[in-house]
């Protein structure tokens, strides 16, 4: 899998908002509402992956700049 870069990992936050706030309206259909759960727990396992990636064995941040 692909290291997320941290403007990736911040859009991907927003977007599980925005999707989050469609998903509560009660404007959507039970299957659209099943798909967009569905794309949120993708967004959401991208974003755990990249949570556990983050720091090296020695417990320093990948992703920070030295």
């Amino acid at each position: 899998m692909a290291t997320l870069t941290l403007p990736e990992v911040f859009d991907l936050r927003l977007k599980i908002q925005e999707l989050e706030a469609k998903v509560n309206s009660g404007e959507l259909s039970l299957f659209e509402r099943c798909d967009m759960e569905d794309e949120i727990l993708e967004m959401k396992e991208k974003l755990g992956e990249f949570d556990r990636l983050k720091f090296s064995d020695e417990g320093e941040c990948l992703n920070c700049s030295a």
